[in-house]
């Protein structure tokens, strides 16, 4: 009878979690190594909202924390003005100002640097990813260690959000993030369109709702329609009406061609490993000359096939799982649970956002610190 062979002593392979550089180096510019490090000091509820003079209580408790080389005088305050400016503007057609939590306003405020940075020289950003890179490598193996990031990996950003997490309304103040540094560096006239890709047809009319309540110009692709030609208004498209060649209620990945802000929900959710490959060349070709937010809650579940379309290339992570298992109710709640469940829900995240009775999906392998809603950056790659 043959041997069972025994399980082997090596070391044990990195996480995809542990993979994602980006956020390691944008971390290390508020010089910590975890998240956790920044996050203890935001969490307590009074730090939520502006002061007098529409200032984010979390950025007068960063800057007493420590004094930050890597962003001199104001730069921060600078970045949390412009998170006031779109939070405010998002908030015109709600009955109460946006209230963000910490995890919330430290992935707007990861935007802020990231784009400030890509915006006003990408090639030093380039450099600096590249020598923070070459440290990450030092003492991995061959099998765990990160490519060197190219020019066009700049212009993709992902963004890991939990289930419940306010990933839309985030979507809808990123679009406004880039709008602003497009305007600030005198590059608006080259944006062709805002597409936003979904997985179906019922996620495309969600989007148009939310985009309607928002106030945001938005509306859902028609071959027959002013979608086609719309310009700078926001086109939702089912990303299966994207194809090759022009059908009867499909339409040619050419026509879209250019210079566009492409964000993607879900896209790949469904999908087999020959789709997978498909829609993430319909992507990069309709961001080609642009620049893609991409956004899903499951990167961390799909395993090998997400890791080889988005190996450690992912912008923002949103890992909220333990700070929702608090909150969400049991699947059957009494009467007690279901008139608490209408305290719990967080301010910032909009009615209907977090789920009455839907549980949190697991992710592959352990994700350290899920408790503190930590925001996980990093990059789309080809």
């Amino acid at each position: 009878m043959a041997k069972k062979k025994s399980k082997s002593n090596g070391p044990t392979p990195l996480r995809f979690d542990q993979r994602l550089v980006l956020n390691q180096w944008l971390l290390s510019l508020f010089d910590v190594n975890s998240f956790d490090r920044i996050a203890e000091h935001l969490k307590p509820i009074e730090l939520e909202g502006l002061d007098e003079n529409n200032v984010h209580f979390f950025l007068h408790q960063l800057k007493l924390l420590w004094q930050y080389e890597e962003f001199p005088g104001d730069v921060l305050l600078g970045y949390d003005e412009n998170i006031v400016k779109h939070t405010l503007r998002l908030s015109e057609k709600r009955s109460e100002t946006i209230r963000w939590k910490y995890f919330h306003w430290m992935s707007l405020l990861f935007t802020e640097v990231y784009l400030d940075r890509y915006f006003r020289d990408p090639a030093k950003l380039l450099a600096d990813l590249n020598q923070f890179v070459v440290t990450f490598n030092a003492d991995k193996t061959d099998k765990e260690k990160v490519d060197l990031y190219e020019a066009d990996d700049l212009r993709k950003l992902a963004f890991w959000n939990a289930t419940g997490s306010g990933k839309t309304l985030l979507m809808h103040v990123n679009i406004l993030q880039y709008q602003h540094y497009l305007e600030l560096h005198g590059r608006s006239k080259e944006l062709n369109r805002i597409l936003l890709l979904t997985p179906n047809e019922g996620l495309s009319r969600q989007h148009w709702e939310e985009f309607e309540a928002a106030g945001m110009d938005a509306d859902i692709f028609s071959k027959d329609g002013r979608s086609l030609f719309a310009g700078k208004m926001i086109e939702i498209i089912d990303i299966h009406k994207l194809k090759e060649e022009m059908g009867d209620k499909t339409v040619a990945i050419d026509a879209f061609e250019g210079n566009n802000l492409v964000l993607v929900d879900e896209g790949h959710r469904g999908a087999s490993g020959k789709e997978v490959g498909a829609w993430m060349k319909a992507r990069n070709r309709l961001c080609e000359q642009g620049f893609l937010f991409e956004y899903s809650a499951t990167f961390g579940q799909a395993g090998t096939r997400v890791c080889q379309v988005h190996p450690v290339r992912l912008l923002v992570q949103v890992c909220l799982q333990g700070w929702l298992r608090q909150r969400l109710p049991h699947p059957q709640p009494c009467r007690r649970q279901r008139r608490r469940q209408a305290t719990t829900v967080p301010d910032g995240v909009p009615a209907g956002v977090l789920p009455a009775t839907k549980a949190v999906p697991q992710q592959c392998g352990r994700v350290p610190s899920v408790s503190t809603g930590e925001p996980v950056v990093g990059l789309c790659r080809k």
